[in-house]
């Protein structure tokens, strides 16, 4: 029988803990840092003030410098979100609690210890993604709940209108995804429905084939690098595959074909195109 698995800890819960960890153990560091640096520096002990003032100078900037990558390392993320505002949260919560800290905790560093570490974690706990919806709600809670949630719904998929004619070859067993349109142009790429999803990029791309539908322009010259493959139809091998122009009246297409694709997957591509309605480029109607 397999062991019980252990209960997930709620991502908020381990974000405060680690907050507050990393604020447990920040004013050791910075008092061990500022400690040498007090060794070193020329001042007066009997001065309080200029002391005061080298510790200050010297424990700001660690926590702001230090503390972003701590946070980050025990994945508190937005790291930043925490370590720019948990500083002056500390401060605050240092004047407010000043004299009960002194009196419960008499050593001043684990006092500084307690306080960063709430402070921290206190952040952390109202800067967590979807905390702020929450705190929102709390007036409204008081006067009668909060307005009741409405589902996201996806937006409507905007109508393909690129200006010129949806042209689509008809291949059976192929599905037409990422379409995209723009004014003269139209985008969309023709992969089988039998390929397997555990298939690597490498090789869903080399079994795919890209059309672009333009607005007609010249065809390919004699001097260029396509060769002549049929009436009003050019081609031309590159890596990966091969790419097909066709002049038609009504547009230029260009089918780009993996070298996966078979010959006549490809010759059927070129010589079936035709317009289309455009449900033909939606998923449903290509499966």
């Amino acid at each position: 029988m397999a062991p019980p698995s252990r209960p997930a800890v709620p991502p908020a819960l381990r974000r405060t803990l680690a907050a507050a960890l990393v604020g447990l153990a920040l004013p050791p560091l910075a008092w061990a840092l500022t400690a040498a640096g007090l060794a070193v520096l020329p001042y007066d002990p009997s001065a309080r003030f200029g002391q005061g003032a080298v510790i200050l100078l010297g424990a700001a900037p660690f926590l702001l410098v230090t503390a972003w990558p701590s946070l980050w390392a025990v994945r508190v993320r937005p790291a930043w979100h925490v370590a720019l505002p948990a500083p002056p949260a500390a401060f605050l919560l240092w004047t407010l609690l000043d004299t009960v800290a002194w009196q419960l905790v008499p050593n001043r560093l684990v006092a500084v210890c307690l306080v960063l570490g709430l402070a921290y974690a206190l952040t952390a706990l109202f800067t967590t993604p979807g905390m702020l919806w929450w705190a929102q709600q709390v007036p409204l809670m008081a006067v009668g709940g909060p307005p009741p949630l409405v589902a996201p719904t996806a937006p409507p998929r905007r109508p393909l209108d690129p200006g010129i004619p949806l042209i689509a070859p008809d291949l059976p067993g192929y599905v037409v995804e990422r379409v995209a349109s723009r004014p003269g142009e139209l985008r969309y790429v023709l992969r089988p429905a039998a390929l397997h999803r555990a298939a690597t990029p490498g090789e869903r791309s080399a079994s795919a084939v890209t059309v672009v539908v333009r607005s007609r322009v010249d065809p390919p010259g004699e001097d260029g690098p396509y060769e002549q493959a049929g009436p009003r139809t050019w081609s031309r091998a590159v890596d990966g595959g091969t790419i097909h122009v066709v002049d038609r009246d009504d547009a230029t297409v260009v089918v780009r074909a993996g070298s996966r694709v078979p010959e006549a997957v490809l010759r059927r591509a070129t010589s079936t195109l035709a317009p289309r309605p455009p449900s033909h480029f939606t998923p449903t109607a290509q499966d």
